[in-house]
C-alpha cells in the first residue's frame, strides 16, 4: 500500500463521495414511478459530460446554469413532462443532501488525524447547508470550490484551487473522490489519491490507478489508522 504518512490534509470531492445524490431518486419516484434511478443516472451524467465540454472549449458555464440544462436534457431523453416547481426542488435538494451512512462516523475519525477540506465544482454555501443538515459542518477546516478559478474536473487548474486554498505542499494533500474520473484527474495532477468505490463501478482505463481504493470513509478511517 503507498506509504500516507507524509500527508496531513485530505480534500473531498461532496456530491458522490459524501453527499448520496442517489437519495434524489426517490424524490423523482414519487412523482415518476420507477422513473427514479435512471433519471438521475442520467442527470448526473449529463452534467459530468457538459463540465468536460464546457472545459474543452474553455468557455466556462456557471454550475447553476450547467446543472439546469442538463436536467432538461436529461428529462428531454427520459420522455418525462417535469413541472418547472418540481425541477426547482429537486434541483434546490442538494442543500439538503443526506450524506451517506458511513460519512459521519469516518469523518469524525479522520477529523482527529488530518485536516479535512471539500474541493467541489458546486457552490460553498449549498455545501454548507448540506454539511450543516447532516451535522458534519465541524468536521472540515474549509471549504473550496472550483467556481473561484470558473473551471471544472478534471483540468488541472480546478486541483490547483485545492493546492493554493489548503496551502501545504501537494505530497501532503491527498484528494478523496467516489467518481473515477475525478480520482485520475487529481492522480494527474499529482495529489496521492483515495478512491472511494461505493458501488463496485469499474476504474476508467487511463493509464493511471488511484494509490488506495475503499469502500466507504469508516474502511478509509480503517485503513489510515484514523
Amino acid at each position: 500500500m503507498t506509504d500516507f504518512s507524509n500527508v496531513n490534509a485530505l480534500a473531498f470531492d461532496y456530491f458522490g463521495t459524501i453527499g448520496n445524490k442517489l437519495a434524489l431518486a426517490s424524490m423523482v419516484d414519487e412523482h415518476f414511478p420507477g422513473k427514479g434511478n435512471g433519471f438521475t443516472k442520467l442527470w448526473f451524467a449529463t452534467i459530468q459530460r457538459y463540465c468536460f465540454q464546457t472545459g474543452m472549449m474553455e468557455r466556462y458555464m456557471p454550475w447553476e446554469d450547467l446543472t439546469r440544462a442538463a436536467f432538461r436534457l436529461a428529462a428531454f431523453e427520459s420522455e418525462m413532462d417535469v413541472p418547472d416547481e418540481f425541477r426547482d426542488e429537486l434541483i434546490a435538494a442538494d442543500e439538503t443532501l443526506p450524506v451517506y451512512g458511513d460519512a459521519h462516523r469516518g469523518l469524525s475519525r479522520l477529523a482527529s488525524k488530518y485536516q479535512l477540506y471539500v474541493l467541489s465544482m458546486g457552490s460553498a454555501s449549498m455545501i454548507r447547508k448540506s454539511q450543516a443538515n447532516s451535522a458534519i459542518d465541524g468536521f472540515f477546516a474549509g471549504i473550496l470550490t472550483t467556481q473561484e478559478a470558473a473551471v471544472y474536473k478534471p483540468g488541472r487548474r480546478a486541483y490547483e484551487v485545492g493546492l493554493e486554498g489548503i496551502g501545504l505542499p501537494r505530497e501532503q494533500i491527498c484528494f478523496v473522490s467516489g467518481n473515477s474520473f475525478d480520482v485520475l484527474g487529481s492522480k494527474n495532477f499529482g495529489f496521492p489519491t483515495i478512491w472511494v468505490r461505493r458501488y463496485g463501478q469499474p476504474l476508467d482505463e487511463l493509464g493511471l490507478k488511484p494509490d488506495l481504493i475503499v469502500g466507504d470513509l469508516e474502511e478509509m478511517a480503517n485503513v489510515l489508522g484514523a
